[in-house]
């Protein structure tokens, strides 16, 4: 009777301890998979700050700041640019859809948005043209518990 007792308490204790193991492993890859999902968004936002501010400032300075800017109405790709390699300036990623998967497996859907923010108010994003852009990316994936989310202002700055 001694050892069925001894054997039902170490069993118990058994099970403790593997889901105590259990719920560290599950943590740590989720953290993993939260610095992963993270440093996808970084990388795109370092991406987009490699092009011009907007289009009529590829490749010159637009006479009339920031009204020959592209009206928020029309942000988005050009005509003609049908993926992120042919955009050249940062409103084209507005409404993009990214996918992708990581080398350790994680599948991925990025989602974007662009739009004015004013110097008074750099979270809400306004139809009035100004010198800098918002853009709000999501980042979602069956292997993370929530959506990840990251927003950079961009600036123009006139060269």
């Amino acid at each position: 009777m001694l050892v069925l007792g001894a054997l039902a308490i170490f069993g118990r204790f058994s099970l403790i301890v593997n889901n105590t193991l259990l719920d560290n492993s599950t943590r740590v890859l989720q953290s993993e998979f939260e610095i992963t999902g993270i440093s996808i968004l970084q990388e795109t936002i370092s991406e987009v700050g490699l092009k011009a501010f907007d289009e009529a400032s590829v490749g010159s300075i637009p006479a009339a700041i920031p009204s020959d800017f592209t009206a928020a109405s029309s942000l988005g790709p050009d005509g003609g640019e049908t993926d992120s390699s042919m955009f050249d300036d940062v409103d084209d990623y507005n409404g993009l859809t990214i996918t992708g998967t990581t080398i350790a497996g994680m599948t991925y859907a990025i989602t974007t948005e662009v739009g004015y923010v004013s110097i008074t108010d750099l979270v809400n994003l306004s139809s009035t043209l100004s010198t800098m852009k918002r853009m709000n990316l999501t980042l979602t994936s069956d292997y993370l518990s929530n959506d990840l989310n990251l927003s950079y202002v961009y600036s123009y700055i006139r060269e």
